[in-house]
């Protein structure tokens, strides 16, 4: 049984993308890391990651 999705989305421009998930949508960034053309957003149980 499936109990969680994490899609991988492609992003053009990681500052715009992350602006708009967290201050519209409310997610946050998650991780450690921050790494150059990839992004990690969660909200609740769901978590978006973005390259």
């Amino acid at each position: 049984m499936l109990t969680s999705i994490n899609p991988k989305l492609p992003m053009r421009n990681k500052s715009i993308t992350r602006d708009f998930y967290i201050h519209k949508l409310g997610f946050q960034e998650f991780g450690s890391a921050d790494f150059d053309g990839y992004l990690m957003l969660e909200k609740d149980t769901i978590q978006i990651h973005f390259f």
